[in-house]
Order: structure tokens, then C-alpha cells, then sequence
């Protein structure tokens, strides 16, 4: 089973196939190189990537635009490897983002605890995001429901359990969710 997808960007072909060749072997699949800043976000749209390592600084740019690039076009975690003068003004700057920061030179086994830390993260923040986005879409049905069952209440003088039971009756008679059903009743009597 593999690791996760992973896109190495790095101005250095030797790094770049250095890295890919560890990454293979530790189980990261495919594992694909970008030598440059323009490259790597044309990959963000043909492939999702599970992992992200950038090798600054890139041919045609620093690399930092490249991190924010990829947070918001991608939902991969992100490993950053700079330079140790930059390291301090690329952390303030990427800490938002929940990106990694490696100094160079970097050591083969800190490199791969830092990338499979990145994919922990991307797993458990990707699971939150689709519990969050589940209770949302939930909570949102609720309102619509309440909405519909107190506009039966209003206008057809129901009780609360009457109008309840007449949108479940409704949405099993008609093989439609409880919600879809509320929502015709809201457009009719609003």
C-alpha cells in the first residue's frame, strides 16, 4: 500500500532524484519532480498530491509564493526545505499554513519522519474537514425541517407532532428526504 503521492519541487535535478529515489523506497508512490516554481503548479491541476516538498530556492522564484500556492491549490500537507538564514522569515510566513520547514542540509531520516508527519496531518485535518462539512450539511437539513414544520404549524393551524409526521409521511410516500420535502413546503406557503 502506498504512502501517498508526493511532487518534489527542487532547482537541482540530482536532489530532485535523490529524494524521489528515498521516497520510493520508503513506500511514497508515485513520486513525481517539478524543477521550478511554474512546473510544480502546473502539476497542482493535472495530479492531487498528497504531499508536497519544496527545495528553496527555486530557478524563477524564492519559493514561498510557490507554499502559498499550494495550501490553497492543493490539500497536501507541505514540506519546505531552506536554506538555514531563511529559515526564520520563511516560518513566520508559512506557520499559518501549516507547512513544515527543514533546514538544508538535510538528513534522509529526518526527512522522512517530517514527510510522514505532513501526511498524518493532511489525513487527520481532511477527516475533520469532512466531519465538520457532514454536521454542517446536518444542521442545515435540521433548519430547514424546523423552518418547514413551523410554517404548517402557522398556516394550517397543526400541532408540532402533526406537521412533523405530515413531512415524514410526505418524504416516504414520495421516496424524497425529509429535507427535500421541508423545502417544498417553505417554497409553498412563503
Amino acid at each position: 500500500m502506498s504512502a501517498g503521492s508526493v511532487l518534489v519541487v527542487c532547482g537541482k535535478a540530482e536532489m530532485a532524484s535523490s529524494i524521489q529515489t528515498m521516497l520510493v523506497k520508503e513506500g511514497f508512490y508515485p513520486v513525481s519532480c517539478a524543477q521550478s516554481a511554474n512546473e510544480a503548479r502546473r502539476n497542482f491541476f493535472s495530479t492531487g498530491f498528497d504531499l508536497v516538498i519544496i527545495s528553496t530556492p527555486l530557478p524563477d522564484e524564492q519559493g514561498t509564493d510557490l507554499v502559498f500556492d499550494a495550501h490553497e491549490k492543493t490539500s497536501a500537507g507541505i514540506v519546505v526545505i531552506a536554506r538555514p538564514e531563511q529559515l526564520l522569515d520563511m516560518q513566520c510566513s508559512l506557520e499559518k499554513i501549516n507547512a513544515l520547514i527543514l533546514p538544508k542540509p538535510i538528513n534522509r531520516l529526518t526527512l522522512l519522519q517530517t514527510a510522514r508527519f505532513a501526511l498524518s496531518v493532511r489525513n487527520s485535518m481532511t477527516q475533520l474537514i469532512n466531519e465538520r462539512d457532514s454536521l454542517k450539511k446536518r444542521m442545515d437539513e435540521r433548519k430547514i425541517l424546523e423552518q418547514a414544520k413551523w410554517l404548517l404549524v402557522e398556516k394550517l393551524n397543526m400541532s408540532e407532532p402533526q406537521a412533523f409526521r405530515l413531512i415524514q409521511k410526505r418524504a416516504m410516500d414520495l421516496r424524497l428526504s425529509q429535507a427535500l420535502v421541508a423545502e417544498e413546503i417553505i417554497k409553498k406557503y412563503e
